[in-house]
């Protein structure tokens, strides 16, 4: 925390000195400078923003910012001659729950023994590990790795096309997107890639109306992640919203909407085949290693504060992010929903941040929100360029910070 109050503050206060100089020259010169961007600077910046770059670039981009932020952090800790590649292979398959999705991918789910509690862990992921893992002759380690990254940079592809659709200001939205700081997770076998890929792909099938596409997209993250199945919510809405408009004629192809809640049953069907319950899951999340239970937002918001003041070496990587994180992400939809931003990225956006903070005992909370994509689109709604900035600075900073802790080994998961 040391560490991030000074660049904070630092960043700050040259900030403050540069506005400072901006001001003292226009008392000297007696004229008040006009900071604004003139209409021709606005439509050669247009075509600059991201939202306007080919699509192969905004692929290349959404990875390539994930990677130097990686080889920043491991440049900024010094490893005493360990190799980047060594360093990230290590921290990038063996940390967290990667050595879990691994052992799903080479031996599927148990019903005995001490690694039965993997049943917590959706299948999807780990079944497309095995399908890919065995092409590549068994090296699963590298399938994770390669999965999360082509996914991951898909789904930077699908997010220019909803935030060009839905923001004022797409370019922010991506860059809020690019910089999220526990965005390095994608790089690594874990599920955030592929988790954001079908939830941005579902809402913007929602948002363009291709019902069949948003129900397969909902079908599979139901399967990805517990949060998969929201996009019902989103789905619903908006079906409502076009029978509405259709003078409440029903459309057949709403029923792919369900597709969210059909893959969340198979899910507790796979609960009962190997546990023999149809929510085993629930038991093995309340028990060792994970004493996660269901809890109201403000309960885990307490137990996050009273968790940073008891256990301070663990509470900059994990519960004071996990606090600001909450707070921003309900001011910035709060902020989106003021600016009209469709209300079903606002309605998803809440109900993500509600279920993510109802986890007792909560550890992944900043991992956990990198999926909560309407706030990046709440970010890009804002009118105010100097909020806008802010906050992409705060995010890149953080990301920068974040970035080397995971690669120096800290408890970020």
């Amino acid at each position: 925390m040391e560490d991030l109050l000074w660049i904070l503050s630092t960043a700050g206060m040259l900030a403050l000195l540069m506005l400072l100089a901006l001001r003292a020259l226009e008392e000297l010169l007696g004229v008040k400078l006009n900071l604004s961007v003139p209409p021709a600077g606005r439509a050669a910046l247009a075509k600059l923003s991201p939202a306007a770059w080919p699509w192969p670039v905004v692929f290349l981009v959404s990875v390539g910012v994930l990677w130097l932020g990686a080889w920043s952090g491991w440049r900024a800790m010094d490893w005493r001659g360990e190799g980047f590649l060594a360093r990230m292979w290590v921290r990038f398959t063996q940390a967290g729950d990667a050595t879990r999705y691994l052992f799903l991918a080479e031996n599927g789910y148990v019903s005995e023994g001490e690694n039965v509690n993997n049943i917590v862990f959706y299948p999807l992921y780990p079944f497309l590990l095995r399908l890919l893992g065995d092409l590549l002759g068994g090296r699963y380690a590298l399938a994770g790795m390669v999965l999360s990254q082509v996914c991951c940079g898909m789904a930077g592809v699908m997010f220019q096309k909803l935030a060009g659709k839905d923001c004022p200001c797409p370019g922010t939205a991506m860059a809020a997107y690019w910089l999220y700081p526990f965005g390095f997770f994608c790089l690594g076998v874990f599920t955030e890639g592929l988790f954001l890929l079908l939830t941005i792909t579902g809402l913007w099938a929602i948002r363009e109306r291709k019902w069949l596409l948003a129900g397969a997209a909902g079908f599979l993250c139901a399967l990805t992640r517990a949060q998969g199945i929201l996009l019902l919510l989103p789905g619903v809405y908006c079906a409502w919203r076009d029978m509405r408009i259709r003078h409440w004629r029903f459309d057949g192809r709403y029923l792919a909407l369900l597709g969210p809640a059909i893959g969340w049953g198979l899910y507790l069907w796979l609960n009962r085949a190997v546990c023999g319950d149809w929510f085993a899951f629930r038991y093995y999340e309340s028990i060792a290693p994970w004493w996660q239970t269901p809890q109201w937002l403000g309960d885990t918001l307490a137990q996050q504060f009273s968790m940073g003041v008891q256990y301070p070496g663990l509470a900059n990587w994990i519960y004071w992010p996990q606090l600001f994180i909450y707070f921003i992400a309900a001011a910035l939809l709060m902020a989106g929903w003021r600016r009209r931003l469709d209300n079903a990225h606002v309605l998803y956006g809440s109900a993500y941040l509600g279920m993510s903070y109802t986890a007792g005992w909560l550890i992944s909370g900043g991992r956990y929100m990198l999926g909560c994509v309407p706030m990046y689109l709440a970010a890009g709604s804002l009118k105010n360029r100097w909020t806008r900035a802010l906050i992409l600075l705060t995010e890149a900073v953080c990301f920068l910070y974040y970035a080397a802790c995971f690669m120096r080994g800290e408890a970020i998961m």
